[in-house]
């Protein structure tokens, strides 16, 4: 997915803020085994609320996208707008419907979730008259933790400013799809923009290259 300039207003401005870091892999985490994984595809409403900084709904679409892509979803997720009334300009309450995936360990508990999906969509689809849903969401892969770490920095992808942003997506998508916060430095204050604000450190599942 192309990534594309975000639009954010921020209602309170820090100055001096220090040089950080953007999202970027910190590689395996320490060796760890690779395990049998699936696809858990995930459907996610949110709805942004802040104090601080507010979005354009294109822009929240774009920064969304972005987090899910260094997470590493799986390719063709989808991340649309709702709630928006301004045709440009920050929105006050917007809201983006997530349809996105991200490898967990293959475990009883997951598979038997995947399959009663499968057969409640297959129920679904003959009583709608449509096709049946193509299966393959429990073809199994080997997929090894990998270490993905958030943090903020000026004139970056992801800066001080987007701290609110940054502290509902951890609880309300992040978790969700299967990530695991390893270390959690999200420091958020209603109508300031702090230094540093963001360092939030995640482990998820990668897939392994077939060899």
């Amino acid at each position: 997915m192309r990534r594309m300039p975000v639009t954010a207003f921020i209602a309170m401005a820090a100055l001096g803020s220090p040089p950080g870091a953007m999202s970027q892999e910190t590689g395996p985490a320490e060796a760890s085994p690779a395990v049998d994984a699936v696809w858990m595809e995930r459907e996610i409403l949110v709805t942004y609320m802040a104090f601080t900084s507010f979005y354009s709904c294109r822009g929240l679409r774009d920064k969304v996208a972005w987090v899910l892509e260094e997470l590493g979803a799986r390719p063709g997720f989808k991340v649309t707008t709702r709630g928006c009334v301004q045709v440009t300009g920050p929105e006050v309450m917007p809201a983006v419907r997530i349809v996105a995936a991200l490898p967990v360990a293959a475990t009883p508990e997951v598979l038997a979730e995947l399959a009663s999906g499968t057969a409640k969509r297959e129920l679904a689809a003959r009583a709608t008259g449509q096709a049946p849903p193509e299966t393959g969401g429990t073809d199994r892969f080997r997929a090894a933790p990998r270490r993905v770490e958030f943090a903020s920095r000026p004139g970056g992808p992801l800066e001080d400013g987007d701290c609110e942003l940054i502290e509902q997506l951890r609880d309300q998508v992040m978790v969700p799809l299967g990530a695991k916060i390893i270390e959690n430095g999200v420091r958020c204050v209603p109508r300031q923009v702090r230094p540093g604000a963001v360092r939030l450190t995640v482990e998820v599942l990668q897939p392994v290259p077939v060899q």
